[in-house]
């Protein structure tokens, strides 16, 4: 066909699709789930997607499931509601692991190749994938919908694959990196924003009524504090200068929030480098509290600054209430007033759980779709049992023992020894510098989810996974290169240049 001829079909047929869906809009039908409104829904979608792939220059399947990573930490709880139709209820982890997941098996196919590679954690991670099925398939003729409700911290795990099979190509590889980079990194302004102009958030960006960005607080200060590490770690050469004073911030941010699992995220990856000899990162932000401390200090005594004095007050009762498990001293500054009371929330819930499991079912527990909260609300406030709506205890490892028993707990503590053991081979061995900064930010994400509900929904899930999924292919890539395989010892590790984008 002529070159011309055929641009002129393609520009018509965009302009009626443009027609089409100006008139939607203007009706207020964009989402709704009459055959116009779907097919205007659905060309935008395609839209939007031919232009990123085309100015990416990336297969359609990488940029949607870059996109809805960005989307699930910039969003948060107002883009986890996100779907095609009022009426088909088929959300942005569903829709994209539809299609990514689709063309992983057809890809391998053609590839002729399995579709997970053949080492310990792909297998670790089928088999979780396995025993969740086997114990779905006995509750959903119990519980039906609660229960694929509750098997998504499961199946959510195929995005490790998806994205181990994109990590492959350098391309693909920047660019899902960078879709987690700039979303961790414009989260902290957006985080403000939200909070200076909750109205316009909520009446103004939305769509179908509800908010487009709506965020969880704990999942937002945690996303912040991985961009820290992702900041840190993607910074080449003179970049550094810029760069690592933005991950600095980043990480007083989070430790002047009131969040207390994400700091504590981030402390215990600080540990880890250390331990692994990789002094620079928490030299940095060590530093920078200190400085800020000695300002405030400086500002309460010197100057008689009230703010400066509550701010010391919030920052020691912070830090007293980390280690108060059982939740019986009081605090007094405003911030942290409640901070008792949520640690014996989580007393009473995981004692709960242990016990209620351990009668029930110990080994292979009691099931998708089961109230693993029925028990704790009668024993802790038997007055909302009607208003409670959480279903999981706030820690991922009692919730795989409450829903999988000590079966599915061996498995899943059998990945997290290997994820240890992946990351410390990359930081210590001298690993590729963006996988080192993703494998600090998988461990922010697993020590934030045994204090909240990370990873048991699709906004801490999916990018879990997808990070997890990256580095891990990152590490085995780099561990069977020939320079790996001739010069095992690492050299100064501190003076290794770190990665480009």
């Amino acid at each position: 066909m002529n070159p011309q001829v055929r641009q002129g079909l393609i520009a018509a047929a965009c302009s009626i699709v443009a027609v089409l869906l100006g008139w939607q809009i203007a009706e207020g039908k964009i989402f709704s789930f009459d055959v116009a409104g779907f097919v205007a829904t659905a060309a935008l979608a395609l839209a939007l997607g031919a232009i990123l792939v085309r100015v990416f220059r990336l297969p359609a399947d990488v940029v949607m499931l870059g996109a809805v990573v960005f989307g699930y930490i910039v969003g948060n709880r107002g883009f986890a509601q996100l779907t095609l139709s009022s009426s088909l209820p088929l959300l942005p982890a569903e829709t994209a692991l539809l299609v990514t997941g689709g063309w992983w098996v057809v890809a391998s196919a053609f590839e002729r190749r399995l579709p997970w590679d053949n080492d310990l954690l792909n297998r670790l991670v089928m088999l979780w994938l396995g025993a969740g099925t086997v114990r779905l398939f006995f509750d959903v003729r119990v519980n039906g919908f609660l229960a694929v409700r509750d098997f998504a911290m499961v199946y959510y795990a195929l995005f490790f694959f998806i994205a181990q099979r994109m990590a492959r190509k350098p391309g693909a590889r920047r660019y899902m990196f960078g879709s987690l980079l700039l979303a961790s990194t414009i989260l902290l302004p957006c985080v403000e924003l939200y909070s200076a102009f909750p109205r316009f958030f909520f009446s103004q960006l939305t769509v179908q009524g509800s908010p487009l960005i709506y965020y969880k607080g704990d999942l937002a200060f945690t996303f912040i504090a991985v961009g820290s590490f992702l900041v840190f770690f993607a910074a080449p050469g003179r970049h550094r200068y810029w760069a690592w004073p933005v991950a600095t911030a980043m990480f007083v941010f989070v430790a002047a929030g009131d969040n207390r699992a994400s700091l504590f995220g981030a402390v215990m990856v600080m540990l880890l480098l250390l331990v692994a000899g990789r002094w620079q990162y928490p030299a940095m932000q060590a530093g920078a509290v200190a400085v800020a401390l000695a300002a405030l200090v400086l500002l309460s005594v010197v100057f008689d600054n009230d703010w400066a004095g509550k701010k010391i007050q919030s920052a020691g009762d912070r830090v007293q209430s980390m280690v108060d498990f059982q939740g019986r001293k009081a605090y007094s500054s405003d911030e942290n007033l409640s901070k008792g009371d949520n640690n014996r929330f989580r007393a009473v819930w995981w004692r709960s759980v242990v016990l209620e499991t351990w009668h029930g079912n110990p080994v292979f527990g009691l099931g998708f779709g089961h109230d693993l909260a029925k028990n704790f609300v009668q024993e802790y406030s038997p007055d909302i049992t009607e208003e409670f709506t959480t279903r999981s205890p706030h820690n991922v490892f009692l919730s795989v023992f409450g829903r999988m028993g000590a079966a599915g707990l061996a498995v899943w503590l059998g990945i997290c020894a290997l994820m240890l053991g992946g990351s410390w081979r990359s930081l210590r061995r001298g690993g590729e510098p963006l996988a080192r900064g993703l494998w600090c930010g998988v461990w922010v994400i697993l020590v934030s989810a045994t204090f909240g509900v990370v990873l048991e929904g699709p906004m801490g899930a999916v990018p879990f996974w997808v990070m997890l999924g990256l580095a891990h292919a990152m590490t085995r890539e780099k561990a069977q290169s020939p320079d790996a395989k001739v010069q095992r010892q690492p050299a100064n590790l501190e003076a290794e240049p770190a990665g480009a984008l």
